[in-house]
This record gives C-alpha cells, structure tokens and sequence, in this order.
C-alpha cells in the first residue's frame, strides 16, 4: 500500500473555500501568499483536485515552502520542541502533512528518483531518497510506508517516540533480490523504523525550479536534521514498526507447530534491518513451544534506547522447537556459519537466549571435544566413533567448536541441568505425539535404543533432567563472559526457588558474571526488569558507562 494521505490539520471554513475548489485566480493567488492559513489553504485545496496530480503536489510543496520559511529561523539549533511557539509548531504540522501527501507520489509503486511539478509560474524538482549517506534509506527498497500515526497502538508494552520534524512511518520494505541474502530476511522483510523528511534547496530565480529532497532518516543513526540554517531534532516512532510488522503472525500456531510437527518448519536467522558491519549484532534465541515475536517487548524497549541504537542490530533465531536440543543448536551453528560467509566477521556478537534457547546459545561458545559424545551414547562411544563418517549428523551435533565471533551471552531461564517438567506423565504423553523428520530419525537410526525410546531426540524430551547431555555441559568450560537473568515468582525464596518450570539450582551458574533474580514466572525475560537488566549488559558490552 503506497505511502497514505491522511486529513488535513485545520480544513479551511467553509466561508473560505465552501469545500468546493476555488476559481484558478483565487488558488493561483494563494500560491503567491506567504502567511500559514494560506497554506493551509492550499492543503485543504490540493485534496479537492482528482483530475491530475500535478496541481495538487504543487499545491502541497507551496504550503510546506511556505511553512519552511517559518522554520529555517536563520540559524541556530533547537535542542527541545517544547521551546517552539505556536506558530512554529503551525508550520511543523503543515510540512509534516504536506510531506505525507507529497510521498504518495514518490514512494511504493508510484516512485522514481526524480519527478518535477509545475503549475501557474510555480515548479519544483523534487529526488526521492537518492541521496547516499549513513542514516538516509534509498526510498526505492521500500514497497510502502504508511505513517506511524495510523498504526494501531496495540501488541506492545510501551509506546517509544521522539517529538521532531517529519513523518515517523512503518515502512514496507522489499525483500533484497540477492539470494543468499534473502536466506535471512523473512517474507515481511525488515523491522526497521524510518522517518520521512522534506527539505528544500535554495531558493528559486522567478519562473525557475526549486529543488526539493524527500528522503527517509534511520533514526537509529540520525536524530538530528537540518531544516535550511536551523538544526531540529528528528521525529521518530520506533514501536509502529515492530507492531505493523508483527500483529499478524500467528505466534501460537507457529510455536505449537514446531513443537508437536518439527518437519513442518526450517529454522531461520532472521535480520530485523539491512546489515550494518559497524553495529555489534545481537541474536534473540527463544524457548521451548514459542516463536520470536515472544521478543517484541525487548526489541521495542532496547531498539528505542538512545544509549543502544546504532550500536547493535538485532536477529532472530526461529527453530521448531520439537526437534533435539543438539540438533537445533547445530542448525543455529550453520547460519551464523554461513551469515559470516556472506558478510564477513561481524563484530563480537551478543547471544541472549531463552529457556530452551540459552541451551542454544551455550553450546555455540563451547569447545566439548568427545564429552558430549562420549556421555551421551556411553558404551558405544567408541564403536559408533569409529563406525560414522566426520559428515554424519550425529557426530555434527555432538563435535563441534566455539564460535570465535561471539563475544558474551545472556541467559534467562535456562535449565542448564534440566527441568523435571520434563519428567511428568503429561509431557511424556506429549513426548510420542511428536513427529520427528525422517532427515532426523534416519540419520540417528545407529544410536542405542534407549536413547531414543526416552525420547531425548525431540525438544521437549531432551529437557529431561536425565538426559546425559547436561552434565556434559555442566564440566565444559563457557569460553565468553556470561550473565544469567532468573525468575523466582516474587516468592524471595533463592536458593530453593524455581521460575515454575526450571529450579534455581538448574538455571544458577556460579561462574556468570552477574546473576539477577526477578519476581517473575518463566516469562521473566519480559519483565521491565530483566529488558532493564540486559540494557545494563549491553552497555557494559558496548563500553559504555550505564545511566539511570
């Protein structure tokens, strides 16, 4: 859907204009006025023209030239829009809604570099988004944009915006066409917030063009802009994004899908904006039976941090749920194997994993030679060894080495030795309900049947707290700083504490480098103070000082 028109501020009195499209001599008058209610004018007037486009866009960039002159006071630097008067704020919402009406014509469909409007001795060459610098999109990668104001507010927490010049939106963006990127890019594309911004060029000689730029801000990287001599903050909406994008996925089928039918789905590392080499990346890995968009409070909070953005870019790690804790942990090895070939070595990255998901995380930071393979298949260790070529599925599981291109992880919930749920006749009923992919069970059909007749190759099985992969884990060294976020249910009752399905002896790591208990249940890692705890981290990560 292309960029939308929306109502004008103030529609002109009836006295005035009668909602009816003035004579030619009347509206060609107006182009030559200067005050703000004759831009105003011209707004209301531009909607009442549905014979051509060109008159109404002249009409629109008029009034926004018009309100610009109030604007560019000279100089200066506004550093609150608080301190603007009313006037002032008068021509910002005349250029913010002539910029959205002006966009419909640039953006979606409808674009193209560059387009002139020109009618009654007034003309203006306006380029869309060709300008290449850090922090300005090419507005040709965007499908539509509609404007954050008409997003509805829901989905989120909390609501994050910035009062400035232009028009915060949340874009569509078209997927890349470079296949081995688009490996990493979801059917919706980025999650990435963009605000649009009209300025103009100099002033035009009598009867010339003046030139005009629509371009579209990343106001993780820019939050300043300059209209003419005066700098303003930039506008921005960092929720309507995330919301636009994410209120229609059906996160409870997805995640009940990949937990009972794991050969349905592929997992997938997912890149929420277009890769920046500059910012550290931050991978989101979520827990058993859930999906990413359990992270949208996370993002919203931490992508809206004026301390945070434009230092990390975050991902998503989807992984059916259903399938073995090894397997999928080797599936999340090969696409940060394979994001690494394409883009080259990112900068140390940052793993935060839940629940299931920090299992995830820690076996990419760990070097466990024969340890995993020897205490999980014990007597025949040595026989299926030597029996399995290196190429085989189970010694790719089991043998591997640390990722030396994560720099810390963060784990919340995390049964690192297990959780008892797992041994409950319910779930165990669960257990024979799932259906595992033949790629799966015919690559482990050499592992001794105990193994599999426990059920320790689905997800939920293997978070028995007998499955011999845990104490593997807990004798292997975590080769990266680490923090680890537990809940206890407001019970204040650690070290005997348990978030409801993972005890506190399970999810404690004597060796973190920090541990926080929140009063919260197994979904503590949207609590307000476990997003407060991890933005502490990615400070400190960052190398930055923390702020209250």
């Amino acid at each position: 859907m292309p960029f939308p028109r929306y109502a004008v501020i103030a529609v002109c009195l009836v006295a005035s204009c009668g909602h009816v499209l003035p004579p030619a001599e009347k509206t060609t008058a107006a182009l030559h006025g200067t005050d703000l209610a004759t831009a105003e004018n011209l707004l209301a007037w531009a909607k009442l023209v549905h014979d051509d486009p060109i008159t109404p866009a002249v009409y629109q960039l008029r009034a926004a030239e018009i309100a610009w002159t109030a604007l560019d006071t000279g100089g200066g630097n506004v550093k609150d829009m608080r301190g603007l008067t009313e006037s002032q704020r008068h021509a910002l919402r005349i250029i913010n809604t002539a910029t959205e009406d002006v966009a419909v014509n640039l953006i979606g469909q409808n674009y193209q570099p560059e387009k002139q409007f020109s009618y009654a001795g007034f003309s203006y060459r306006v380029s869309a988004g060709i300008v290449r610098k850090p922090g300005i999109y090419p507005l040709a990668s965007l499908a539509s944009a509609r404007p954050a104001h008409e997003v509805k507010h829901t989905l989120c927490r909390d609501w994050h915006t910035t009062e400035g010049v232009g028009v915060p939106c949340a874009p569509q963006w078209k997927r890349p066409t470079d296949p081995q990127l688009q490996r990493f890019v979801s059917n919706r594309s980025y999650m990435e917030p963009m605000t649009a911004v009209l300025t103009f060029g100099a002033p035009a000689k009598p009867g010339g063009t003046r030139t005009v730029a629509l371009d579209g801000y990343d106001p993780t990287t820019v939050s300043r802009v300059n209209l003419g001599h005066t700098e303003y903050p930039l506008a921005a909406d960092f929720t309507a994004p995330i919301v636009e994008q994410a209120s229609e996925i059906e996160e409870f089928k997805i995640a009940l899908t990949g937990m009972i039918h794991p050969g349905v789905l592929d997992s997938k590392l997912i890149l929420l904006q277009p890769y920046d080499p500059q910012r550290i990346p931050v991978v989101l890995i979520h827990g058993l039976s859930s999906h990413p968009r359990m992270w949208k409070n996370v993002l919203n909070d931490l992508g809206a941090d004026p301390k945070l953005r434009g230092r990390y870019q975050f991902m998503l790690f989807y992984y059916p749920t259903g399938w073995p804790i090894s397997y999928s942990a080797m599936r999340l090895r090969e696409e940060l194997a394979a994001l690494t070939s394409l883009v080259g070595h990112p900068k140390k990255m940052v793993l935060i994993g839940h629940s299931m998901g920090g299992l995830l995380a820690q076996m990419q930071v760990t070097t466990p030679g024969r340890k995993i393979w020897d205490n999980q298949l014990g007597q025949d260790a040595d026989r299926l060894y030597s029996k399995l070529p290196d190429s085989s599925l189970v010694k790719r599981v089991s043998l591997f080495t640390a990722n030396p291109n994560i720099g810390r992880e963060i784990y919340i919930c995390t049964p690192h030795r297990g959780s008892g749920i797992a041994d409950l006749s319910i779930i165990a009923l669960a257990v024979k309900l799932l259906t595992l992919p033949t790629t799966i069970t015919s690559a482990f059909i050499d592992l001794p049947s105990n193994l599999t007749e426990r059920g320790q190759l689905t997800g939920v099985g293997g978070l028995s707290t007998t499955n011999p992969l845990y104490k593997a884990l807990d004798e292997i060294p975590i080769q990266v700083p680490y923090h680890t976020i537990v809940g206890d249910r407001g019970r204040g009752d650690t070290p005997h504490s348990s978030d409801g399905i993972v005890p506190y002896w399970s999810s404690h790591l004597a060796s973190a480098k920090s541990e926080l208990i929140v009063p919260g249940d197994h979904g503590a890692f949207d609590l307000p103070q476990a997003i407060h705890e991890v933005r502490r981290i990615l400070l400190l990560n960052a190398g930055l000082k923390d702020i209250p």
